[in-house]
């Protein structure tokens, strides 16, 4: 998971942040350091007696071609990582939120960012949501491509802080998630 969300990152957001700032992620944001805050985030859901959040991997399930070349062995690569909680702020009562989503780049564009979306839709409608939003940087042009895709909307604008810039990012929402639920 800690690989998948730093080399997603570092992929996606150079040229979209200051470049001091996407040195600096380089340097101390390493697969290792990402990883330790996925297991806390992993023990404090399992933790919680009726969670709320969420975390859904997309996994390859095969490593290749086996050694003797007679077919495929199984890998279980992790290539996408999502997660949901319930929204802090938001344009409409019982909301959720995709607090974070990765896909590898070598995977993106197949599907796996819808699916991973849809799951964590229908986590959170489980669980009493009805409406769903996502930041996500405003330079950041293919995501935003991509949920609007989805069918969601500009709802607001914020700014988030980052080594001491200030970055702009678009809020989009749904205020109904129940088309979202399914792939």
């Amino acid at each position: 998971m800690g690989r998948v969300t730093v080399s997603s990152y570092l992929a996606a957001h150079r040229g979209q942040v200051p470049e001091a700032v996407w040195l600096a992620r380089r340097e101390q944001w390493t697969p290792e350091v990402s990883a330790r805050a996925w297991a806390a985030a992993l023990a404090e859901i399992a933790a919680d007696p009726e969670p709320t959040a969420c975390v859904y991997l997309a996994v390859e399930p095969w490593a290749g071609v086996d050694r003797d070349g007679d077919g495929v062995e199984p890998g279980g690569e992790v290539v996408g990582v999502a997660m949901g909680q319930r929204a802090e702020m938001s344009p409409w009562p019982c909301t959720g939120q995709v607090s974070a989503l990765y896909v590898l780049p070598g995977h993106q564009g197949g599907g796996l960012g819808r699916c991973l979306v849809s799951a964590v839709a229908a986590h959170l409608h489980e669980r009493g949501l009805s409406a769903l939003t996502i930041a996500v940087l405003a330079a950041n042009t293919p995501a935003r491509r991509f949920y609007q895709a989805l069918g969601g909307r500009e709802v607001a604008t914020e700014v988030t802080e980052e080594a001491g810039h200030q970055l702009p990012q678009v809020v989009y929402g749904w205020p109904d998630i129940a088309h979202l639920r399914t792939p």
